[in-house]
């Protein structure tokens, strides 16, 4: 503050600079300086306890091992637990249409069977259960 108000008494114009915004800043986030140094203000958000359920930790666990640059982006963006609640709700609305159609075509002989609606329903969930981890588990990125 001293140097500007120096400079302005010897008569030199003082220029303000624009400068160009971080990504970090663009993502709203903010710098605290210290001895001429930005440091970015991290924080831990309680976001971090949000369920993400079975299929969402099957997922995280695929992209760790198999996309690993993936995976530290979605940690880089803070987006991993929302995507994987995401594809969790996808997984279990797909499970849910494919048992169903699989009921739809498969009739027990007897409706009145406990045992054998269990069997049939137990058949179509592990047979849904493949698609959703082939299809959505596995090819989520």
């Amino acid at each position: 503050m001293a140097a500007v108000v120096a400079e302005q008494d010897k008569g030199m114009e003082v220029v303000a600079m624009s400068r160009e915004l971080s990504t970090y800043e663009a993502m709203g986030g903010t710098y605290t300086e210290m001895d001429g140094v930005f440091y970015p203000n991290i924080v831990v958000s309680e976001e971090a306890d949000v369920w993400i359920g079975k299929y969402g930790l099957l997922w995280i666990d695929y992209i760790k091992s198999n996309h690993a640059e993936r995976y530290r982006h979605h940690i880089r963006m803070g987006t991993l637990s929302a995507s994987a609640f995401e594809l969790n709700e996808e997984a279990y609305e797909m499970l849910e249409g494919i048992v169903n159609q699989y009921l739809e075509k498969h009739k027990p002989q007897n409706s009145a069977s406990t045992v054998e609606m269990w069997k049939l329903w137990e058949q179509a969930k592990q047979m849904a259960e493949e698609v959703v981890l082939s299809d959505i588990v596995r090819q989520y990125h």
